[in-house]
């Protein structure tokens, strides 16, 4: 279980094979049991989404998806039989998503994708969260690496982050993007996406 960054923020990140790495980032975010958010998989290559879900086989998600990404998106896919199963059936999760279906982040950051890269598979991912005193996010390397220490095993140094948000798309239905947050990528792509 490490940290490192990100396009728009810091990340818990741990293997997408190792139920005690997920464990560790839910008890870490001191996540309600009953209320944990599913998380999303860090990718490096349009390869490994494809791998990942089955989005891939619509050429005009294809042709979105190569034109966004890298970038600060989590795009909601229908996930493929090779996604683990404990992905997918986590304690509490089956209440949290109705479907099979998986939050994809390719993000436009250099070390990131090394240190993916490095790593030869995707990594499943959740922002850090930490606050400050003044309740804004804690976006020091430094700092996150001081407030966890002995709770993770390793934190890449990118620099302060803007602590920002990415823009999360559901588009398991390819025809009719839906906008569950506004982030910081554009949302023009999406033309007359509904938005919650």
């Amino acid at each position: 279980l490490g940290i490192i960054p990100t396009d728009t923020c810091y990340m818990f990140v741990t293997s997408v094979h190792s139920r005690t790495g997920v464990e560790r980032i839910y008890a870490l975010k001191n996540s309600d049991p009953k209320l944990k958010k599913p998380l999303s998989l860090l990718c490096s290559s349009i390869s490994q989404i494809s791998t990942y879900t089955t989005a891939m086989t619509s050429r005009r998600l294809f042709k979105m998806v190569k034109e966004l990404l890298p970038g600060p998106y989590t795009f909601i896919f229908p996930a493929s039989s090779d996604l683990p199963r404990m992905i997918l059936e986590h304690k509490g999760h089956l209440k949290t998503w109705k479907r099979r279906e998986i939050g994809i982040r390719m993000p436009d950051n250099e070390i990131c994708l090394q240190v993916m890269q490095g790593v030869g598979e995707p990594l499943l991912c959740a922002s850090v969260g930490l606050l400050d005193e003044a309740g804004d996010p804690v976006s020091d390397p430094a700092r996150l690496h001081e407030a966890l220490r002995g709770q993770v095993d390793f934190a890449v140094d990118g620099g302060a982050e803007e602590g920002r948000v990415s823009t999360v798309v559901d588009l398991t239905d390819p025809e009719h993007p839906h906008i569950l947050r506004v982030g910081a990528g554009d949302t023009a792509p999406f033309g007359e996406a509904d938005a919650e």
